[in-house]
């Protein structure tokens, strides 16, 4: 038989236990206290000595208080005599969570289940338990990673509506409102697509520090995804405190991010809504927010806009406008017209055509190309829009060519999404073998603003275009970020003055001193020039004398669809030329 000596002031027994027993005392894993009803430690095991960093030797005889933290401690003795009094089980044969105290003072998690035992007369108590700091740690790591976004910190959306819930409670009926600030950065794609994403994700995570050092720390900082992030601010039901809380958010930010040693500067549209307000829960106030955000982005970005009524059936107007897009795309309900451009010499031959995309949206009626187009580059449609034109084209183009009515290029507008995709070089290649239309009778039409997207990998993309056969103009110049720096780099082919210079020609000033400029750095460099939007003989006369040498617009030929354009072009052919083509 194994004995232990258990003591008390007033008396001492032998503990005895077999042989048995005692080994699985001695080796159990967890640890095992003895005590007896007064709290007195009467045994205890090596894995308590280790656990809580006593000796054994310093623990027999004392109460078992001392494994305990305050308020516990002081509780534990009441606790004792109220059950040997009344029996009632409160925590015996229970396991629970508590906290225990190590030698050092420190404290730590363990899991803790008691039972009852007695020795010959004697009642004793035997606490079984074990440190449970890992578990709680994984468990909380755990719990970290489902409510909060890994890259900056914030709280992320999976975890926002129920404390957005519990703080638009707080502010029903009160002197406070709860404020919601939709943050959306006005660029952020362009600078992943200029940099390396190891540069956005960074850029990403300093914005989160540095708007959370601006915000209180009641407020919530939740990332929504991408470049979009979320604020909720309780604040005085006072007019201006919500604009007060954005204008000093936008300011934040006008200080530049220095990443890797590159000076990044950002700015964001922010939208508000407010609770009590027009929301009703915590979803409708996100996405109220939301609504508010996209109006400051269609303004022009870095502005503050509060949710309006009207905003959420405008909003609701515009999803149901791309549904019927994503449709139509999947159908393929686009049809092209067709512009002439032409010499703006006599005889005026025909020197190119243009590819103008129409969409007739059934009971909707036609809709502007200004309308759904900029909703398709919003919504990522834009790629496969221009894969569909591209491929009609390219076939009309074809087709006109092999009736013999006109053997001019056709040019095809190309955003820069799909641009500077790197599968585009191959789209190209392989719509010119599909269809069978020469390389040098296909142009390929880009915007100024490609240079801010990534002016490198468009040099890139005209060169490997220039190497298929296919040339390359730049479309609408002077209405974005006009340079002739931009000129410089980029080696396009053709250059197209936008018709907002061209509408009052002759006799606005400023339109006359732009085309004029444009006319001659494009001839200094060797870079034809086609105006458009020409629409009377008065701008006709003022771009010839000036040197421009092509035009397009209504006083040449309006757009037109592919049936209506050849029999134009027999019309032109019959009064300019005998020939069987306009070549």
């Amino acid at each position: 038989m194994k004995t232990f000596i258990t003591s008390n002031e007033s008396t001492s027994q032998e503990l005895s236990l077999g042989d048995l027993s005692h080994a699985i005392f001695e080796a159990a894993v967890d640890a095992m206290i003895v005590i007896d009803t007064a709290g007195i430690i009467c045994a205890l095991n090596p894995a308590a000595e280790t656990i809580f960093g006593f000796l054994r030797t310093e623990l027999i005889g004392r109460n078992v208080s001392t494994l305990m933290p305050d308020p516990d401690s002081s509780r534990h003795d009441d606790y004792l005599r109220a059950y040997t009094k009344t029996g009632e089980k409160k925590i015996i044969g229970k396991g629970r969570e508590v906290v225990g105290k190590r030698k050092d003072g420190s404290l730590f998690p363990m899991h803790l289940s008691i039972g009852e035992l007695s020795v010959g007369e004697q009642k004793l108590y035997v606490g079984i338990c074990h440190d449970i700091t890992v578990r709680k740690e994984m468990i909380e790591k755990i719990t970290y990673m489902a409510t909060h976004d890994s890259l900056t910190g914030c709280v992320n959306r999976n975890s926002l509506h129920e404390r957005l819930r519990d703080l638009i409670l707080f502010c029903q009926g009160g002197e406070w409102q709860l404020v919601i600030l939709f943050i959306d950065l006005d660029g952020f794609k362009q600078i992943n697509d200029h940099y390396d994403h190891d540069v956005g994700d960074r850029l990403l995570s300093d914005l989160a520090q540095r708007l959370q050092k601006n915000l209180s720390k009641s407020d919530l900082l939740a990332r929504m995804g991408g470049d979009e992030f979320l604020i909720a601010s309780i604040q005085p039901r006072e007019r201006n405190a919500p604009r007060r809380l954005g204008q000093r958010l936008l300011d934040c930010l006008s200080t530049p991010f220095n990443i890797k040693g590159i000076e990044i500067r950002v700015r964001a549209s922010i939208g508000i809504s407010l609770s009590p307000g027009h929301s009703q829960n915590s979803d409708q106030l996100i996405n109220d927010a939301d609504i508010a955000m996209y109006q400051a982005k269609a303004e022009g970005g870095n502005c503050i806009r509060f949710f309006r009524l009207d905003l959420r059936d405008k909003m609701e107007s515009t999803f149901r406008t791309v549904g019927r897009l994503r449709k139509a795309i999947e159908l393929n309900q686009f049809e092209l017209h067709y512009q002439l451009q032409f010499e703006l010499v006599p005889p005026y031959r025909p020197s190119g055509l243009e590819a103008l995309i129409r969409w007739n949206d059934g009971c909707h009626g036609t809709i502007s190309p200004a309308n759904f187009i900029p909703l398709a580059e919003e919504y990522g449609l834009m790629p496969a829009i221009s894969r569909l034109v591209l491929e009609r084209a390219c076939s009309d183009n074809k087709e006109l060519i092999s009736e013999g009515l006109l053997d001019v290029p056709v040019a095809v507008n190309i955003c820069s999404n799909s641009f500077l995709q790197s599968e585009f070089i191959g789209q190209v290649s392989a719509t010119l073998r599909r269809v069978g239309l020469p390389p040098s009778r296909l142009e390929i039409e880009i915007t100024e603003s490609i240079a801010i997207h990534d002016i490198s990998l468009a040099i890139k993309t005209i060169l490997a275009l220039h190497d298929l056969g296919v040339e390359v103009s730049m479309d609408d110049f002077g209405t974005g970020y006009s340079s002739p720096g931009i000129l410089k780099r980029l080696p396009i082919d053709r250059l197209k003055i936008d018709r907002t210079f061209i509408g009052e020609l002759p006799h606005n000033e400023f339109d006359r001193a732009i085309v004029q400029a444009t006319l001659i750095v494009a001839k200094s460099i060797g870079m034809q020039v086609v105006a458009e939007g020409i629409e009377n003989a008065e701008q006709l006369d003022f771009l010839q004398k000036n040197g421009c040498t092509y035009g397009q617009g209504y006083w040449y030929a309006e757009p037109l669809p592919l049936p209506k354009l050849k029999n134009l072009l027999v019309i032109k052919r019959e009064n300019y030329c005998e020939n069987s083509s306009f070549a």
